[in-house]
């Protein structure tokens, strides 16, 4: 019979996370009287300052408290208290994204104590012995002060030592591939599970980013860990977390341009550098967060809109050796004989226009009970077509509309029963609609060789049949158990994906 139990105890010690995401931070520590002795039942209180969200604990046997499932930065006053002993208030307290802030105090007996003491915290997070291995953190302050052109996720995982962003914001960790990386927002998984965008995110095969970055309140990028809570990657998983409300209304408006004025010039030798061709970036929104209820029910908006021209102009002359006025005559012979249209070729431009819509409830349903909804929708459209050079001609009929539209939503529980018990739900999906099509009436893809150079047109070879369907719902979740300096942990994740995907090239 005690064999049995052993072989049911270690089944659920082994029923580890196959993948998830960080979505909150904790507190923990030990309370000891003068002589170091431990005291059993200290009160623990933690108060996130700007939305009035409490959370409580207290001291077992050993004299060790733990608060798990609190939301992230800050500040928090934490306040310890014990019968007969002087209370010890620490503010200014700032939780990091992941990670479980130490906070262990030696009380004074109230008859021997003149004054409350009053202690801050200040802790830089690079020592930190409640760390699963290498990880970096990037908090809101850095978030908003650190330049971010691309205002893509792989601007601040750059600041991992072990990342490397190449091409178009590819981020590779580790040495490895980004499709090996894991990202997630709100604990909800994010990244490209199809594995055809270079980027590695939804919505990447159109070039536009999964999130603004003004609904991310912190970033974390772990790569290694050994938390029984984060695994199934290869590179490293990336951890987004979007804004909250607070007890006070904030707001904000932004507007961002950029053109060849505003840029740099091509790479090369400073004699051989030019001016980068015409093209228009703008970006522009608003956010809006504050109370439903004082201390109880919050929210955050964000709407972002982005619209993105680049010109592509031709370049005047033509190596081919039907020349300009061949490559017209092939142009009016397709509009006379078929009655097909192939576009323009002189001046052709690739266009990126998206609407990012992003909202956060977050509910305090009691002191033991913290629940929080999200949503993050993403609607981009993509024209994209080549250029027309000496030795090469593209209609413009050759490229290619590209919608997609991504949204993912994800709903946490964040319980605690009692001083050893706690409990993480969290139960997300995302539901990503990509639609490839030619552009214009539908047409067999030609391909010239006129000497040296080539002429290109009809419809894109392989947009005429392309669509990816996903819905991906993921269902995490992680109970622990606290024995004195130990968690056990037992949990489960989840991933249910149903893709459907059409692919016929010409």
């Amino acid at each position: 019979m005690k064999k049995i139990y052993f072989a049911i105890a270690a089944f659920l010690m082994t029923v580890t996370a196959f993948s998830q995401g960080v979505t909150t931070s904790a507190i923990g520590g030990k309370v000891t009287d003068a002589s170091d002795g431990p005291l059993l039942g200290a009160n623990v209180v933690a108060v996130h300052v700007p939305s009035g969200t409490t959370y409580g604990a207290i001291t077992d046997f050993d004299g060790f408290y733990r608060i798990s499932g609190m939301r992230i930065g800050g500040p928090y006053t934490v306040t310890i208290s014990y019968v007969g002993f002087n209370d010890e208030v620490n503010e200014g307290i700032y939780l990091n994204l992941g990670q479980s802030e130490r906070i262990s105090r030696q009380l004074s007996e109230s008859s021997t104590a003149l004054d409350e003491v009053v202690v801050t915290a200040q802790n830089n997070g690079v020592f930190d012995a409640n760390k699963t291995g290498a990880s970096t953190t990037i908090d809101n302050r850095k978030v908003n002060a650190l330049p971010n052109v691309s205002r893509s996720i792989a601007d601040f995982a750059r600041l991992t030592p072990q990342a490397q962003i190449r091409g178009d914001n590819e981020i590779s960790i580790a040495g490895q591939n980004n499709r090996y990386n894991a990202l997630y927002i709100d604990g909800a998984v994010n990244n490209d599970v199809f594995g055809l965008s270079d980027a590695g995110t939804n919505g990447g095969q159109t070039g536009v980013n999964p999130i603004s970055i003004d609904a991310i309140e912190s970033f974390q990028v772990n790569v290694a860990p050994y938390d029984v809570k984060l695994g199934g990657f290869a590179g490293g998983a990336i951890s987004a977390i979007t804004k909250s409300g607070t007890n006070e209304f904030h707001g904000t408006a932004y507007y961002l341009f950029r053109n060849q004025d505003l840029a740099g010039k091509t790479p090369g030798v400073d004699e051989d550098r030019e001016k980068l061709p015409d093209f228009t970036a703008q970006t522009y929104g608003v956010s809006i967060g504050g109370p439903i209820i004082e201390d109880k029910l919050f929210f955050f908006l964000n709407y972002e809109r982005q619209n993105d021209e680049t010109p592509q102009p031709f370049e005047g002359t033509y190596d081919g050796d039907s020349g300009l006025d061949g490559v017209n005559d092939f142009a009016d012979f397709l509009r006379s004989e078929y009655g097909y249209d192939p576009g323009s070729f002189d001046s052709n431009t690739s266009t990126l226009n998206s609407d990012k819509l992003t909202l956060r409830v977050d509910w305090n349903i009691s002191e033991n009970h913290k629940l929080s909804f999200r949503n993050n929708y993403v609607k981009a459209n993509s024209f994209s077509v080549g250029r027309a050079t000496s030795t090469n001609i593209n209609f413009s009929n050759t490229g290619l509309n590209f919608e997609s539209i991504s949204n993912t939503a994800s709903l946490e529980l964040n319980s605690t029963f009692g001083n050893k018990f706690a409990n993480s739900f969290i139960l997300g999906y995302t539901r990503v609609r990509d639609d490839r099509n030619p552009v214009g009436d539908l047409f067999p893809f030609i391909e010239i060789n006129d000497g040296d150079s080539r002429i290109f047109s009809g419809s894109e070879r392989f947009s005429t049949a392309n669509l990816l369907n996903q819905d991906i719902v993921t269902l995490t979740n992680n109970f622990e158990i606290y024995s004195g300096r130990h968690t056990v942990t037992l949990g489960t994740h989840n991933e249910y994906s149903d893709i459907t995907n059409i692919f016929f090239g010409r």
